[in-house]
Formats: C-alpha cells, structure tokens, sequence
C-alpha cells in the first residue's frame, strides 16, 4: 500500500509532468527528429543525443510519478 508522502510525490511529479515534462518533450521530440537524419551527415552526434535526453524527460517524469520518489 502507497504511504501518504508516496502519494504526495506522486501529485508532485504529475504537476511537474503536466507544467514542464510534456512541452519540454515534445518540443525536443520535434527537434530531434529533424536533427536525427543529418548526424550522419554532418555530424551532430552530440546535438541529437542531447535532444534525444530532453525528449525523454516526460517518460522520466512519469516513471518517477509511478514509484512517487522524491525530487531530492
């Protein structure tokens, strides 16, 4: 059974979630797939392996929401 701070945590990390993980995610998303076919190219291998981290923060902060882990 989840204990009371689990489910505050959880509340947390679905506002933060809801206010910064989507827009940031899909922003990034989109970038990434523009970036993606031209590493090869030109060499942006640092650039859409940056990219490819920030479009992943949604699925972290979600993750992170289903366990209710603190932020610190």
């Amino acid at each position: 059974m989840a204990s009371c701070g689990s489910c505050f945590w959880s509340i947390m990390w679905l506002v933060i979630l809801l206010l910064i993980g989507w827009p940031i995610s899909i922003t990034l998303g989109g970038l990434y797939g523009l970036f993606s076919p031209l590493t090869t190219c030109i060499g942006l291998d640092r650039l859409s392996d940056l990219l490819l981290e920030g479009a992943n923060v949604g699925r972290r902060c979600a993750q992170n929401m289903r366990h209710g882990k603190p932020l610190c």
